[in-house]
């Protein structure tokens, strides 16, 4: 199975891992959208998946929509790593994630995530460890550096040694987090140094952006940009019309339905109802409504209600609605 990325389309199209954001529900609404993507969950503690049978089972199952799924796991002791890997392989998992690229403190101060940058005799045993025990490809997810301290270049052909599959960088320091302005330029760079498939994370907003900054990399992935328009995946630099997206908003409702119990289904969608609909103005006329829903009913009757306000719209793009 480690010959699995031979077998992947280039350029590769990505919907990058994001916690909060990328569960089931709204992977099948990318596929739905555009099939062809390849979906990184949100990242897993691997110590709370080895003992956690309810966060296993809540989080592993998936739709067959949402193939190949990658699973994104964090922690900072290989043999957890390789316990973890045990619980994956039970859910028909294409492939397994390690996020080194995390800045968050408390991961950082946890040696987790991004923490993993500099240290690095860690970060190695922990690829060849999971590497040994599973027959599944290990990618992993990093950033530029640590702090510019770091040559991202003998890190990333390390992992690579130690049987690494593909790397994805996002293109900033773990110091920077998520500011600055990415520069490619060294990205490209390092390509030229690497065998294995390289995958840039970051400053993407849609595939037309990705194809002009791609040049001699593997693939791109599209992280927050696709929150309020899945249709970035798609060429063309695509406009949804008003009734494509209501009736994503519905289907993304219906789907969070299946997956998540009652309060925790009600806080999710909110979020999303009023992203799909963050670019016009009029939204602020629906906003209490949507983030007050509890029921699938309430929702729909949203949906409805808008349907009806703006009938003459419906198959109008979204930069042609007022």
């Amino acid at each position: 199975m480690k010959d699995f990325w031979q077998n992947i389309n280039k350029p590769i199209v990505a919907l990058a891992p994001m916690d909060g954001y990328t569960d089931s529900a709204y992977r099948q609404v990318v596929k739905k959208i555009a099939p062809d993507v390849m979906c990184f969950s949100e990242f897993y503690s691997a110590d709370w998946l080895v003992h956690s049978k309810f966060l296993a089972d809540s989080v592993l199952p998936h739709n067959e929509s949402e193939k190949p799924l990658i699973i994104q796991i964090f922690w900072k002791d290989p043999e957890m790593f390789a316990r973890a890997r045990q619980i994956i392989e039970r859910y028909n998992i294409a492939w397994i994630d390690i996020n080194m690229w995390c800045p968050a403190k408390k991961v950082v101060k946890s040696w987790h995530g991004s923490g993993l940058i500099i240290n690095q005799d860690t970060a190695f045993k922990i690829i060849e460890t999971i590497n040994k025990a599973t027959k599944l490809p290990i990618s992993v997810k990093t950033r530029l550096s640590f702090d510019w301290g770091e040559w991202l270049y003998d890190f990333a052909k390390w992992l690579e040694n130690a049987w690494a599959s593909l790397i994805t960088v996002h293109w900033r320091t773990a110091k920077q987090a998520y500011t600055w302005i990415a520069d490619f330029t060294q990205i490209y760079e390092l390509k030229n140094h690497l065998k294995i498939p390289v995958v840039c994370n970051w400053d993407i907003k849609n595939f037309d952006d990705w194809i002009s900054k791609l040049k001699n990399l593997d693939g791109f992935m599209i992280w927050r940009w696709s929150f309020w328009n899945p249709w970035a995946f798609l060429p063309g630099n695509y406009k949804p019309t008003l009734w494509e997206i209501l009736d994503i908003m519905e289907f993304h409702a219906a789907k969070l339905m299946e997956t998540k119990w009652e309060k925790k289904w009600s806080l999710e969608v909110r979020k999303h109802l009023v992203l799909y609909l963050r670019d016009f103005p009029w939204v602020k006329n629906y906003r209490k409504s949507m983030v007050t829903v509890n029921n699938l009913i309430e929702v729909q009757n949203v949906i409805n209600q808008i349907k009806s306000d703006y009938i003459s719209s419906l198959n109008l793009k979204t930069f042609e609605i007022e």
